[in-house]
């Protein structure tokens, strides 16, 4: 598992849900917003690319 997805029905103006990154298997407390396609989001301490469809991956299933 690499990122995480939480979605908050209630909260309409993160309508869209929340992305964060599990890191050395902690999940981090800044949320990741989705990068686009051509430019992943490179972790500095992990260094794993999170690319876009691994955000779309993580939104369907809520984990990824």
């Amino acid at each position: 598992m690499i990122l995480k997805y939480e979605s908050d029905v209630l909260d309409h103006e993160h309508a869209r849900g929340h992305f964060y990154h599990v890191c050395q298997g902690r999940i981090q407390e800044e949320e990741l917003s989705i990068p686009s396609p051509d430019q992943p989001y490179e972790c500095p301490v992990c260094g794993i690319d999170l690319e876009y469809e691994d955000f779309l991956l993580a939104q369907r299933r809520g984990w990824a």
